[in-house]
């Protein structure tokens, strides 16, 4: 229990991390192409297994119209198989039936169907039967994929030259962007997410134009209600550069700017973030 508690501890304040905000798009990717790409083959291997079987690499004489000689005698003694191993004694069936060697793996053509036999037919008429449907089947599947999955793909991708094809998910909830700061509504707000030694992301911007809310995150230990921005001044790193667009030193009061800046020389050297909130909302953040 002691190197559990340690450890779990160890994890949880230097390890682990709040999950990335992702989409549903890796699943929708996979439900809709992965997936029914893999039924599609399964379905086409499956075929030509069928197709194969039963695998004895033997045709019957009298299926094929061909005179095979039967020996003799049905008991053979030192018997050598394929795979080198000696066989004293050998009983062979008494069913007065011949065999040959044929080659059922020989078909490599889609799709596979019961004339790629050629003219050494292993099939029995069942089995050419389901084969024949089994093989048509795995046509009609590949057409629908090209045509249904590939092709709205591709005939998406060639509108997209011409048009706009963006279609929103999701419906209208009702919600306000700034009704929901600080619960459900976060921004972009430019920071390094895992520097060593850090307890909390490092801020790379200005950030007195924007709620703090918007930010996702807040250090327990600076928790200043009269002034929530000076709050992030440890963790923002503009304070530790000079430079003569700063408009305030660090754990100073903050202030919104009136007027963006327009000389040359004066361009912010780091990240702009700005906020513009409606006047529903500046009344009910200054309340």
């Amino acid at each position: 229990l002691f190197f559990q508690y340690w450890t779990d501890k160890f994890l949880l304040l230097r390890s682990w991390q709040k999950a990335p905000m992702i989409g549903p798009e890796t699943s929708q990717f996979s439900r809709t192409y992965f997936n029914t790409l893999a039924l599609l083959l399964g379905t086409i291997a499956s075929t030509y297994a069928y197709f194969g079987s039963p695998f004895t690499m033997l045709c019957n004489c009298a299926q094929n119209n061909k005179e095979c000689i039967l020996p003799a005698t049905l008991e053979f003694t030192n018997v050598i198989v394929n795979n080198g191993t000696v066989l004293p004694t050998l009983q062979a069936s008494n069913d007065n039936e011949g065999y040959y060697f044929c080659n059922q793996e020989s078909y490599n053509r889609f799709p596979p169907l019961p004339k790629g036999q050629g003219p050494n037919k292993w099939m029995t008429g069942d089995q050419e039967q389901l084969s024949r449907l089994y093989g048509m089947t795995c046509v009609v599947l590949l057409l629908l994929y090209c045509v249904f999955i590939v092709g709205e793909r591709v005939v998406s991708a060639a509108l997209s030259l011409v048009k706009g094809v963006y279609e929103p998910s999701g419906y209208d909830q009702h919600k306000d962007f700034s009704s929901g700061m600080g619960r459900e509504s976060f921004a972009y707000v430019p920071q390094l997410m895992e520097v060593p030694g850090f307890h909390f992301p490092l801020l790379i911007c200005n950030i007195d134009d924007v709620d703090v809310r918007l930010i996702g995150w807040k250090d327990p230990n600076f928790d200043s209600e009269t002034d929530p921005h000076r709050n992030y001044d440890i963790h923002n790193l503009i304070f530790d550069v000079p430079h003569k667009t700063l408009k305030r030193s660090r754990n100073k009061k903050a202030g919104r700017s009136s007027k963006p800046h327009q000389e040359k020389e004066d361009r912010p050297i780091y990240s702009v973030v700005k906020h513009y909130p409606p006047q529903w909302a500046l009344v009910r953040e200054n309340h």
